[in-house]
């Protein structure tokens, strides 16, 4: 049961990231200044964000159903996100020139 509570929260905030609202839910980001918000691109952050958080949904989902396949899940998601971080603080994509 908590498996699809969090599918279902994962999906709502993906697509509200994908729509480009509620980027307060992106760690780092809400907590910065303005001048740091102003040196992000807030809709390609969102994107990326939306991508990751359907994709986990995605991942939790086959989880429940290949119990046996959790183990590879839960690590196929560790890489996601960590390769996901690496990107976004390395690629220009993300960084306004002001």
């Amino acid at each position: 049961m908590v498996d699809l509570i969090m599918i279902l929260i994962f999906i709502i905030c993906g697509v509200q990231l994908w729509r480009g609202k509620w980027s307060w839910l992106i760690a780092g980001y809400n907590t910065a200044s303005e001048q740091e918000k102003a040196k992000t691109n807030e809709w390609a952050l969102g994107k990326v964000m939306s991508i990751i958080l359907i994709i986990s949904a995605m991942l939790i989902g086959l989880g429940r159903l290949f119990l046996q396949l959790q183990l590879v899940i839960a690590i196929a998601i560790t890489i996601l996100v960590g390769g996901a971080i690496a990107y976004i603080n390395t690629s220009p994509r993300f960084k306004n020139e002001i």
